[in-house]
């Protein structure tokens, strides 16, 4: 005869084991109608909990977990201050995943905090397939949030920038002041995020009958070093084969290849014009002053945050929508009109 077990109770209820056991050990919030449905699928299945049931900790020790793909881009620290500043007001403990852009060490991190069985998971720039996100979530049923990535999932709360937008209206911006000779300096160019910021280069080239030239989206790790490995790969070229403007997946790529095109004596942005994306602090005191693609990271943190202590509380009602934050263009010094 099989041992029905607590795992089996959170499947059949559709809820994680860490919400079953709240209920039954009264450890925490649960919403009523989540604590009945789990109360008569108790019944149905006879469960009985045995002294091997590890009760779960007490409201004031509840953790959430944040995984980020690379704890040295400025980007993050302001998502993890929003998503902690949050979490400490609501008495949850934080524990914080760092990935290093490397999606088997990011897969690898969940299933270690699905199996700890954490009260809640936020995930930031994932790097691995949504339907592999997915997947986890309907296995372990723990509470996700997840931001810059959209998993059309009705339980599965998106903030999300809209990227291919953004790149758009940086190539507009590039366009207005007479550059169409532009590269994109594509970071890891299979990752989604990737790809939609190309995407809409491409649209806003082709409006005005141009195209994106392969050779000039080079690919690299998506830091500073990788950004001036980039621009360095554009900048060896004969100077009438090099572009006149660069858009970079990130700020901190931007930052590499203002320093490469420093390093072959040209200037920015007389020579050549460049855009980032994120609107790290710093951008703003690079030299130039950085043109960039802003996102409200500590508010995405924030409400991540928010959106997860819901669902924890079981008072999050399912929906297939997203929530799109706004990104405005912020110019500044390193664009300027291209001069023939």
């Amino acid at each position: 005869m099989t041992t029905t077990k607590l795992i089996d109770v959170a499947r059949t209820a559709g809820v994680s084991p860490t919400t079953v056991s709240r209920v039954l050990n009264n450890t925490g919030p649960v919403n009523e109608g989540t604590r009945a449905r789990v109360l008569a699928v108790v019944a149905e299945l006879g469960y009985k909990p045995t002294g091997g049931v590890r009760p779960q900790p007490r409201k004031e020790q509840r953790t959430i977990a944040l995984v980020i793909s690379d704890i040295l881009n400025p980007f993050f620290p302001e998502i993890v201050r929003g998503v902690e500043d949050e979490a400490g007001t609501n008495g949850l403990t934080m524990l914080l995943c760092n990935t290093s852009e490397d999606p088997q060490r990011e897969a690898q991190a969940l299933t270690t905090l699905i199996e700890r069985q954490v009260d809640g998971i936020i995930v930031c720039a994932s790097r691995i397939e949504s339907s592999a996100l997915v997947t986890l979530y309907e296995q372990s049923k723990i509470p996700l949030v997840i931001i810059n990535k959209n998993l059309n999932h009705p339980e599965i709360p998106c903030i999300l920038i809209d990227f291919e937008n953004a790149a758009y209206r940086s190539t507009q911006h590039l366009l207005r002041l007479n550059h169409t000779r532009i590269a994109y300096l594509a970071g890891n160019s299979l990752a989604s995020p990737s790809l939609a910021r190309r995407r809409g280069i491409e649209m806003a080239l082709r409006e005005r009958n141009r195209t994106l030239q392969l050779e000039w989206c080079p690919t690299s790790f998506p830091n500073v070093e990788g950004g001036f490995q980039a621009m360095s790969s554009l900048l060896s070229r004969p100077r009438a084969e090099q572009p006149t403007a660069v858009i970079a997946y990130n700020d901190i790529m931007a930052l590499g290849a203002l320093h490469a095109i420093r390093t072959y004596g040209l200037r920015v942005p007389d020579d050549i014009s460049v855009v980032g994306c994120d609107g790290i602090a710093m951008a703003a005191h690079s030299n130039p002053p950085l043109t960039t693609i802003d996102q409200p990271k500590y508010r995405m943190g924030q409400l991540a945050m928010q959106m997860l202590r819901l669902l924890i509380e079981g008072r999050n009602a399912p929906s297939s929508g997203y929530t799109l934050m706004e990104s405005p263009l912020i110019v500044r010094e390193s664009t300027a009109p291209c001069v023939p």
